[in-house]
């Protein structure tokens, strides 16, 4: 094997030796083949073109260096310019510029700071939005940049579901077009202020991931004339070049209220050349909504809370095909927008969120917003690592009723008073409730510390919904006793020395006794008076009353004369009558709990420290039982929830860290 591979070695090396002389004489005679060429036959050819190339170079250097040396002879080249500035008439038309010269750079400066400040999503229409006044200056946003889905919406499900229709449209246009269906062309969504609309408008957009073009009513109407239909037409034009895409103007009632009619002479003041400028304003509008070119794949949304004062050609088919009203949220939709603005801030597990939904009725979605704003910052006032319950109580008494009034302090009889009557009308609903199955209130807290421009606060757990609707005559006549409760149970501790502490709660009694035996006509016999029929609702004279005024009919709105003009008499004694039944049940049921109405005399006291004095003072409990108590002002109440628990480790825990 060492032979063989010492053999191949040595024929490897020959070859190799024989290949490397080979090529290195094929290199040679090359090399010298290039130049014997290049030197005997290209450079005695080339050689004459050469020569003349370098003297003509030679040639044309000379000249420019003589006239560099002319020109700066004899003053040089700026004597040059000199001449021709001062004899060639340049110095007297730069003059004659120089104001003119001001004002161009000074355009041009104000045209550079509008375009710096444009916002970076704009898109390429609207990049020149800031040279020309007469042009729209919505805030448009790109495809699908609103930040805002359909998940984000919360308390308006209904709403949500209707607009889905053109969510689908505007993700696929050719879809609807090739089935030959007509989409929704404008949208009215109309609703009380702060439940979402303007929120719906922008779901819309980025569920639909379109661009989204924003405007108010307002900066269409300008002082001067023509403005606000070129700016229609602008944002229409805009809107056509980058669509599918949305449209959406907010307080549309400012553009186009109802038009008065033909122009009048200049003295009549309600016609002027402002209604004209904004009557003009609508009437492009409704062309660009139902003109020849409707502009597929362009949705025009619209919002107001005052539908009546819209124009009627701007509320027709083909204008505003779908209106949408938007309410104030359920019990369930205010939970749902309390868990979304409570996931945006550090809350502590133990709050209730269902309980402020479920007793914070007609509460729109931006007064939730704020509900929990407002808590957030009382939680940073207390010093607290997360938002408790008691810091949601104390925004929603700010709220509600008002800060904490400083100023005014109550003595020992105002509190007294005061809590007696607080404390009356809430144990009347707990008793109700406990011993005759009532349908009312119970009562979540009781403060008699004066907040905004009332003296105490009374809350309530509010009911389902559906048990305000069809109220039954037992459910009437118990809320009628929580509402004389405050009398009643000044009455019981103070006998005949009544205050005027509960004057409300017996305005309400009042109320809702006449309103029993009246409208709702729940007591027999039943009461004959001057409801018109269905069909002569409608008032012909519009002004102050002329004739019943300060009597029952006031109440009700009532525009027909009474069947008995004795109905005001008889209404008030059969009142008088019902309220001292209920008045002496009242006062009988807080009668025989005379203990534990002294006992829940307090300054702050909560619903579940009623029901457990109730239980631990049965009726007829005798008032000695109080005297015999070494505290009779202490409650021995298990103070073991949640939320105090976790209170009382913060605290613990900043004292240890002090």
């Amino acid at each position: 094997m060492m032979v063989e591979l010492a053999v191949v070695t040595f024929f490897v090396g020959l070859a190799a030796v024989l290949v490397s002389g080979f090529l290195a004489a094929a290199v040679f005679a090359a090399t010298v083949f290039v130049f014997l060429a290049c030197f005997y036959v290209a450079w005695p050819i080339a050689q004459p073109f050469v020569k003349i190339f370098f003297g003509i170079a030679f040639a044309i250097l000379e000249k420019i260096g003589d006239a560099i040396v002319d020109i700066f002879a004899d003053g040089g080249i700026f004597s040059k310019f000199y001449e021709i500035y001062t004899f060639g008439g340049i110095s007297a038309s730069i003059d004659a510029l120089k104001p003119i010269m001001i004002v161009v750079l000074t355009m041009v400066l104000l045209v550079r700071f509008t375009l710096s400040r444009r916002p970076k999503n704009f898109r390429k229409w609207d990049l020149w939005q800031g040279i020309d006044f007469s042009r729209s200056k919505p805030e448009a946003r790109v495809d699908g940049s609103t930040g805002v889905k359909f998940g984000d919406v919360a308390g308006i499900d209904e709403a949500v579901e209707e607009l889905q229709e053109l969510v689908r449209y505007l993700k696929n246009p050719e879809l609807f077009d090739k089935m030959g269906i007509k989409p929704p062309h404008g949208v009215l969504l109309e609703g009380p202020p702060g439940c979402g609309k303007t929120l719906v408008a922008k779901a819309i957009a980025g569920e639909a991931g379109v661009p989204f073009y924003q405007m108010a009513g307002s900066e269409f109407v300008e002082v001067l004339v023509g403005v606000g239909s070129a700016r229609i037409r602008d944002l229409f034009k805009r809107a056509k070049v980058n669509k599918p895409s949305v449209i959406f103007i907010d307080e549309i009632d400012a553009l186009a209220t109802r038009r008065q009619g033909i122009f009048k002479e200049s003295s009549d003041q309600m016609y002027n050349a402002a209604t004209q400028e904004r009557e003009t304003t609508l009437n492009q509008l409704l062309i660009e909504l139902d003109g020849f070119d409707t502009g597929k794949g362009v949705i025009f949304l619209a919002a107001t809370n005052r539908r009546d004062l819209l124009d009627p050609a701007l509320l027709r088919p083909g204008r505003f095909d779908r209106k949408i009203r938007i309410r104030p949220p359920s019990a369930k939709g205010r939970h749902d927008i309390l868990k979304i603005h409570a996931g945006k801030v550090k809350m502590s597990d133990s709050v209730d969120l269902s309980s402020y939904a479920q007793n914070l009725p007609g509460w729109t979605g931006a007064k939730l917003a704020q509900l929990v704003q407002e808590a957030a910052l009382v939680a940073v006032r207390k010093r607290h690592n997360s938002i408790l319950q008691s810091d949601m109580d104390d925004a929603v008494d700010r709220l509600t009723v008002g800060p904490k009034r400083v100023g005014i302090e109550l003595g020992y009889q105002g509190q007294c008073r005061r809590a007696t009557t607080e404390v009356g009308v809430a144990l009347t609903s707990h008793l109700l409730r406990r011993y005759e199955n009532a349908i009312v209130e119970c009562c979540d807290r009781i403060s008699i510390v004066p907040r905004g421009q009332t003296l105490s606060q009374l809350v309530f757990h509010r009911l389902d919904d559906e048990a305000y609707i069809f109220e039954r005559k037992p459910q009437l006549l118990h809320r009628l006793q929580v509402l004389l409760g405050g009398r009643a149970a000044e009455e019981v501790i103070y006998g005949r020395d009544t205050s005027k502490a509960s004057v409300d709660y017996l305005a309400d009694a009042s109320w809702l006794a006449r309103k029993i035996l009246t409208i709702w006509n729940l007591e027999n016999p039943m009461v004959i008076h001057g409801e018109p029929p269905p069909w002569r609702k409608s008032a012909r004279f519009v002004g102050p009353r002329l004739d019943f005024e300060g009597s029952l009919y006031d109440d009700y709105n009532l525009i027909e004369p009474p069947l008995n003009f004795k109905l005001d008499d008889e209404v008030a004694e059969r009142t008088e009558k019902l309220i001292r039944e209920m008045y002496g049940k009242t006062v009988s049921l807080l009668r025989s709990h005379q203990a534990a109405l002294l006992k829940a005399i307090k300054k702050e006291i909560s619903g579940e420290e009623l029901d457990f004095i109730l239980n631990n003072y049965p009726p007829q409990t005798p008032v000695r039982v109080l005297e015999e108590e070494d505290d009779p002002g202490y409650l021995p109440f298990p103070r073991e929830q949640v939320h105090d628990l976790e209170f009382a480790l913060q605290s613990q825990s900043k004292e240890e860290a002090i």
